[in-house]
């Protein structure tokens, strides 16, 4: 038996029922007595509990490099079958169905569920109703359960259904009610501020393979700020401009840096590879940098610095010398962040987890 076949047949022992499985799993806990029960033998295994609520957990670690993801339930009647904007009750009959056989009215409760989050826009979802479309018509998924909220009329076609899914601004205005077209905008346009995340350490340290694999399983959006330039890059090669050229570097890097955290107040949260301002502070480059990336804008809001021993960084690249690698090991508490975290990576799920203890 895997590990995660053990802790799903561990859960089934006290009597969480796996409700649903793919990228993440799904479970209902029967008996709320054992809640505690359960947290602690998930931490025991190394999960993290990424998020608690009265009526939902949420658990969640890193093994040979991939994500387990594991929302548990605590009542029937939670948010399970809901979005988080919409407030959506699905019907009493419709919950025992799914409860009871899941994996045969998979389809069904998926039309429902994908079209109240209305996250079809999603290629993963939408491809679903796409490859789904003969038995959702022949069931009448997408109309019968649709004369209520946040849909003020049925769909007169598929078609027009798949459009409402792809956020069709016309479409959603023609067939949402008003008040939930509303609370959609409010989602969308005032989530709540983004964080810049910004990865340090020599390279061979990590960096870029724990970036992909937290960008592939968070979605969150990545910059490279290692180079000396991309925009202006053939503008420093004119004679005549070398002169003002660090200053023209100074200015797009104020620039790029300007952009990331304007997506923060998207809502979006930004990883690094590498920052500007991990340079020395002295002299006056290093007080133009203080004045551009430590007052005027904000330093990041998390520095997670990465290291390993010289030995074992060569191991994997040789970009930096041994000397380079015991260098920056030595000087890592001197790095000019206050919020910094410090991470030997030496094993990659170890420090993943870490780095999700502090993300959490």
């Amino acid at each position: 038996m895997n590990f995660l076949d053990s802790i799903i047949d561990k859960l089934n022992f006290y009597e969480c029922k796996l409700v649903r499985s793919g990228d993440d799993f799904d479970f209902l806990l029967l008996n709320v007595d054992n809640r505690q029960i359960i947290k602690e033998f998930l931490l025991e295994k190394g999960f993290i509990l990424f998020k608690e609520e009265s009526n939902k957990l949420n658990f969640i670690k890193f093994h040979n490099g991939s994500l387990i993801d594991i929302d548990i339930d605590i009542d029937i009647d939670t948010l399970f079958l809901q979005t988080y904007f919409y407030d959506i009750k699905t019907t009493q009959d419709l919950k025992e169905r799914y409860f009871q056989n899941s994996e045969k009215e998979k389809i069904c409760v998926n039309t429902i569920r994908y079209i109240l989050l209305l996250r079809g826009f999603n290629e993963k979802y939408l491809n679903f109703f796409i490859q789904n479309r003969d038995f959702i018509l022949k069931n009448g998924y997408c109309l019968d359960y649709l004369t209520s909220l946040p849909f003020k009329r049925e769909f007169k076609n598929f078609e027009d259904f798949l459009k409402v899914m792809k956020r069709d601004f016309f479409y959603m205005l023609k067939y949402i009610k008003f008040r939930y077209l509303i609370r959609y905008f409010e989602v969308k346009f005032f989530k709540k501020r983004g964080k810049v995340i910004a990865f340090i350490g020599i390279d061979g340290s990590g960096k870029s393979t724990i970036i992909d694999i937290l960008n592939k399983n968070f979605g969150y959006k990545f910059f490279y700020l290692g180079d000396r330039s991309i925009k202006f890059s053939k503008l420093y090669k004119i004679k005549l401009l070398k002169p003002i050229s660090i200053f023209m570097q100074y200015f797009e890097k104020f620039f790029r840096v300007g952009y990331i955290k304007f997506l923060t107040l998207k809502g979006k949260h930004i990883l690094t590879d590498r920052y500007y301002f991990e340079i020395n502070t002295h002299g006056l480059r290093g007080k133009i940098y203080d004045i551009l990336y430590n007052r005027l804008l904000i330093k990041p809001d998390l520095v997670i610095v990465l290291w390993a021993d010289s030995e074992e960084i060569l191991t994997r690249k040789h970009e930096a010398s041994k000397e380079e690698i015991e260098k920056f090991n030595q000087n890592i508490n001197n790095l000019p962040f206050n919020n910094k975290v410090i991470i030997e990576n030496i094993n990659l799920d170890k420090t993943l987890n870490e780095i999700v203890k502090v993300l959490k």
